[in-house]
């Protein structure tokens, strides 16, 4: 009795020997999961609460009945279980048990059993064979069936049948019914024939196999899996290969490995027979004799609605709320199913079940997230479908192909296989491309554990048409690949488009641009997963041709189909911006990652120990004036010490008790002398673990450089930022940010020189608003923020204080951020009514300024975007929230970004022409860094003076404003020697 029930389905359609099946020349078919737009319009579709919160939709289960029961009685037929009275309880017992899972492990919201009916159906009349060669079941197994309906009853869960049906039609039907109500469904069954239903809105969970787990959930992506054909060609498929079970002939001759071929083909099963012509001799044969029996096969196993069902769905007997667990209790112990007894007194309890539930609603935020992340403009129905992917396993075939496509335009979707994600570490192991939709090629150099081919060919034949300039490359992060091959020896000549930075001009404001979400987002395609073919901790080089070419020749694929519709999403306003700017911009930040920046370890290291000296004084002091020893670094111990020791007034609460933030922290400074102390604790341990600690670990061993990474979509601005390590981040100001970059050092007979754009975001607002007080002080080279205080303050500027300009500075920055008077009170420490007489006095002397800003939020308002000055757009859907504090952001946010996207488009600009000018001048001197609004270059000593007029002409010349920009030039022996 304690014997488990292995429920998988023993039906073999030689699925695992044809992936064994060794075709190096073979053909793969790859399948999307096509969603059509009005499907991803009803999967958008959400329940609001009371609250207003957005709930995901509820679940239907169905349960296959009868293919439950008797896949139940059959896994014990070599060891059958039966109840204390020694009738055979086999199917009762497996029946149950799998119900119990279903009800523990899913939670079903509602749930009913499908059953068949007594008597022939509507299938018997177009054939009588239909099911005929079914052996009868055996008694035993016949007298368990009211059983389990009975059984059913009494815990309260509905069945349904109908005469003349199937129970798949009825839940074809109950399907239907769900959607209507706005529900999901999922379908507990082994049949294939119901995989028909599954889309968006229907799953099923099906018996997995002796390898898998319980079950496998079944989406569009595991039925494509699984049998190698879409869902909408289930049907077509089993139409070709027949189904024995019940008897539906298919075509003789055709099993599932043609089937899959010639669907993948020809699509359907009319589109095939349309195409007679195009097949074999051997294969017109079997499709001709087979054709009646073809088709015939398609509507016996193409499910039918029944209208008579209409309206089946009941909401209140169909909820679990109804059931009772307990009812069947009685039963299961006088059988001696103590395993049972034990799971619905589990259920009865509703522990199991709230824990399934609590798991479900974790994840379900996250999926709501990816389903209203799509596209609402629809895809083409061109670029849907299946595709077919291809090996290249020879470097003749390779030449002969990438040939063929410079002589058909010369433009290609190219991607790389690697053993890291690390550009700077990774080795190539492959690479497929494409100069078209739905067929794409995989050339692998090292294959299942094995090298296939020599780098040095290879390479020949890559530099003859990427270098050679014959092909142009269309890439999903193109830098990533154009680095890896710069490594590898070959350099990309022309780079024509890169879909990840496409996609963020078209919607700046998303999270995320892999092409996995882009594919989901605008194709309504589900790629595979690299831990689908990769196992956890494994290298892509030890994955078997099939199915590297199923991975890798995909992202080509997908990638040339991402570039078709970008094309046509992309505004002509917005490609401007790509060509002109981001897409050559993609080169030049390449070069300067490859290049890198040199570091000293030996000076970073004396100052790790210096810092730690440093901040072993300040515990001591800290602990000293609080009386004993705490974790500084315990958010919570050091509340206690603040504000329940020291009794300071406590700002914010957090669940953790009240905030010690640093925002915090710095309003308390002038009233406990504790605070500055561990104010400058945390600068120097965070600078100490952050920077001094962690850089040396990150020198790359080859070039003895960090090179940092640059990305143009890190802001929905449109500024770069930088990561792994994140260098725009040391701080700028405070003397322990400069000994910071003091580490960064050039190579030897060079300097470093730094260009900086003085006040570029201030000379911006000037110019976009025109305003002549502004412009004035800009135009004049007087210094502006002593300018704004002589205006706010009714002085002259040599009578103003430091005081005084540094309010005015404060203002004059403040205001491309929205800041309130509540916010310039906290900065300069005064009373929220000066601040508030300040903020007015400076809109009256600035009028357009205040009349600039008003314009671009009432813009924002009517249009929900703004625009940079070079055609930038970013999106902001809550500037008309009817939420104050939410709207008062967006507000901000359209300011802030129309002022610091055009900077960094003229940082951009500034950037480009300063690359042309070194090379066109033909000097050693490069572009290193990017920081906010500074350049670094590492220049030769010889070319210093030659360099410095250039740099300054490149970058003045990048805008014209009716401000002249203005461009500082530095020259040192380090990065710490500047400003």
């Amino acid at each position: 009795m304690s014997k488990e029930p292995s429920l998988f389905d023993e039906e073999d359609l030689d699925q695992e020997k044809l992936a064994q099946e060794k075709t190096p020349s073979v053909k793969i078919v790859h399948t999307p999961v096509v969603v059509e737009e009005s499907q991803m319009k009803q999967a958008m579709k959400t329940v609001l609460d009371e609250g207003g919160e957005a709930q995901l939709r509820k679940k239907l289960y169905i349960i296959d009945g009868f293919g439950l029961i008797f896949r139940s009685y059959f896994a014990f037929i070599t060891h059958p279980i039966f109840d204390l009275e020694g009738n055979n309880f086999s199917a009762v017992f497996g029946f149950f048990h799998s119900l119990s899972l279903v009800l523990r492990e899913y939670a079903p919201d509602y749930l009913v059993v499908a059953l068949d009916s007594k008597g022939p159906t509507f299938r018997h009349g177009m054939y009588p064979q239909y099911k005929a060669n079914r052996e009868a079941a055996p008694e035993e197994l016949l007298e368990q069936i009211p059983k389990v309906i009975d059984l059913l009853g009494t815990m309260g869960i509905p069945t349904l049948a109908k005469q003349g049906l199937e129970a798949d039609d009825i839940i074809a039907t109950l399907c239907q019914e769900a959607d209507d109500h706005g529900l999901d469904s999922v379908l507990f069954t082994s049949d294939k024939d119901l995989l028909q239903l599954v889309d968006a809105h229907v799953t099923a969970l099906r018996p997995a196999k002796k390898v898998q787990g319980q079950y496998q959930l079944f989406t569009e992506k595991e039925v494509y899996e699984e049998f190698g054909v879409r869902v909408d060609q289930i049907v077509d498929y089993l139409s070709l290969v027949g189904d024995t079970a019940d008897n539906v002939p298919g075509v003789k001759g055709i099993g599932a490995k043609g089937a899959v071929k010639l669907l993948g083909a020809f699509d359907t099963l009319e589109n095939l027979y349309a195409n007679l012509p195009k097949l074999t001799k051997a294969q017109r044969a079997r499709l001709e004799e087979g054709r009646e029996a073809a088709f015939l096969s398609k509507q016996l196993i193409t499910l039918r609605r029944d209208p008579e069902l209409a309206g089946c769905f009941d909401a209140a007997s169909y909820s679990l709320d109804s059931c009772d667990f307990g009812a069947v209790l009685p039963v299961f112990e006088k059988a001696g199913a103590k395993s049972l007894v034990q799971s619905y007194a589990n259920l009865l309890n509703n522990g199991a079940r709230q824990v399934a539930k609590n798991k479900i609603e974790q994840s379900r935020d996250k999926i709501l997230d990816e389903l209203q992340e799509s596209a609402s403009v629809a895809c083409p129905d061109r670029l849907q479908g299946p595709g077919m992917l291809h090996p290249v396993t020879s470097l003749e075939e390779l030449d002969a192909l990438l040939s063929s496509i410079a002589g058909r335009g010369g433009l290609m979707a190219f991607d790389t296989e690697t053993t890291s994600p690390d550009d700077m570490a990774a080795t190539l192991v492959g690479f497929s491309f494409t100069d078209h939709s739905k067929e794409a090629w995989y050339f692998p150099l090292v294959c299942g554990g094995v090298r296939v081919q020599q780098d040095d060919g290879v390479r020949k034949v890559l530099k003859t048409y990427l270098e050679g300039g014959k092909i142009a490359v269309i890439g999903q992060n193109i830098k990533y690949d154009y680095k890896v091959l710069k490594r590898f020896g070959v350099t990309i000549r022309t780079i024509a488009y890169d879909t990840l930075i496409a996609a963020w001009l078209l919607d700046s404001t998303a999270n995320v641009y892999n092409m996995d979400a882009l594919a989901a987002k605008y194709l309504h395609y589900q790629t595979v997963a690299f831990s689908d073919v990769v196992p956890d901790g494994g290298l892509f080089s030890d994955v078997p041709l099939e199915s590297a070419v199923r991975y890798a020749a995909e992202d080509s694929d997908v990638t040339y189909r991402l570039y078709e519709y970008l094309e046509l999403a992309l505004p002509e306003k917005q490609k401007k911006v790509f060509n002109e700017m981001e897409l050559p911009l993609i080169r030049l930040l390449a070069e300067m990652e490859l290049a890198g920046i040199r570091l000293d370890p030996q000076r970073l290291e004396r100052l790790s120990k210096s810092y730690a000296e440093k901040i072993a004084i300040l515990e001591k002091k800290i602990f000293g004036l609080c009386g004993h020893e705490f974790n500084l670094n315990s958010t919570q111990q050091l509340s206690v010490v603040l504000f329940e020791e020291r009794k300071l007034q406590p700002g914010k609460k957090t669940r953790g008790g009240y905030s010690t933030a640093t925002g915090v922290l710095e309003k308390l400074k002038n009233v406990d002398p504790l605070i500055p102390l561990i104010l400058d604790y945390r600068t120097l341990t965070k600078l100490k673990s952050t920077y001094l600690d962690a850089l040396p670990k990150l020198v790359n061993e080859q070039t003895g450089r960090i090179h940092t990474s640059f990305l143009q979509f890190g802001t929905a601005t449109g500024r770069l930022s930088s990561r792994n390590p994140n260098l725009q981040n040391i701080p700028i100001r405070s003397e322990e940010g400069r000994r910071v970059r003091s580490a960064f050092r050039p190579e030897e007979g060079c300097l470093f020189l730094s260009a900086d754009y003085a006040q570029i975001e201030l000379v911006v607002l000037a110019h976009l608003s025109g305003d002549p007080a502004l412009c004035k002080a800009f135009n004049d080279g007087v210094d502006v923020h002593r300018f704004t205080a002589s205006l706010i303050f009714g002085k002259s500027m040599e009578e103003i204080t430091s005081g005084e300009r540094r309010i005015a500075k404060t203002i004059n920055f403040g205001v491309m951020y929205g800041m309130s008077a509540f916010r310039l009170a906290g900065e300069l420490e005064i009373k929220r009514s000066e601040a508030a007489a300040f903020i007015e006095a400076y809109f009256k002397r600035y009028s357009r300024v205040a009349l600039f800003i008003n314009k671009t939020v009432e813009q924002a308002r009517k249009t929900g975007k703004v625009e940079t000055m070079g055609g930038h757009v970013r999106h902001i859907s809550t500037i008309n929230s009817k939420n104050s504090v939410e709207r008062a952001a967006a507000e901000r946010i359209a300011v802030n970004t129309v002022i610091q996207g055009t900077a960094a488009e003229i940082m951009k600009k500034g950037m480009l022409r300063l690359a042309g000018t070194l090379k066109e001048h033909e000097l050693a001197s490069r572009i290193l860094l990017q920081v906010h609004d500074e350049v670094i270059l590492e220049v030769p000593a010889v070319e210093v003076e030659i360099v410095q007029p250039l740099v300054k002409e490149a970058l003045e010349g990048a805008a014209r404003l009716s401000i002249p920009l203005r461009a500082s030039i530095e020259v040192g022996d380090d990065w710490g020697d500047f400003h």
